[in-house]
């Protein structure tokens, strides 16, 4: 029969012991709020030294004045091969333009049941 012993005492409890003692320990988030400060503090000194006129441009309204950024989607436009009918109204000529009510959904998503 073997036994397996469990250590009640001796390393275990002088681990133990010494945690307790030492308390409340910080982690390295303290370290890290220190550096991005000091980086923070850094950026605005050298910020402040440059010239007004030397400031270089950040922005798209500061770099290219006036100008009107197209649009990153476009909802409504269906998109389709060249060899598929249409998403929306499924025609292979699109009709979608030509009614101002909404369009059916294509055959193939309605579901036949038989």
């Amino acid at each position: 029969m073997i036994t397996t012993l469990t250590p009640r005492a001796g390393k275990v409890d002088d681990i133990r012991r010494e945690e307790e003692d030492r308390g409340y320990e910080r982690d390295e988030t303290d370290s890290l709020h220190q550096v991005g400060t000091l980086l923070l503090t850094m950026a605005e000194r050298d910020d402040a030294l440059i010239p007004e006129g030397r400031r270089a441009r950040r922005t798209l309204a500061e770099m290219a004045p006036g100008y009107v950024r197209p649009p990153l989607l476009r909802f409504n436009v269906p998109t389709r091969a060249a060899d598929e009918a249409c998403a929306l109204c499924g025609w292979w000529t699109c009709r979608c333009g030509q009614s101002a009510a909404v369009p059916a959904p294509p055959p193939s998503a309605t579901g036949v049941v038989r």
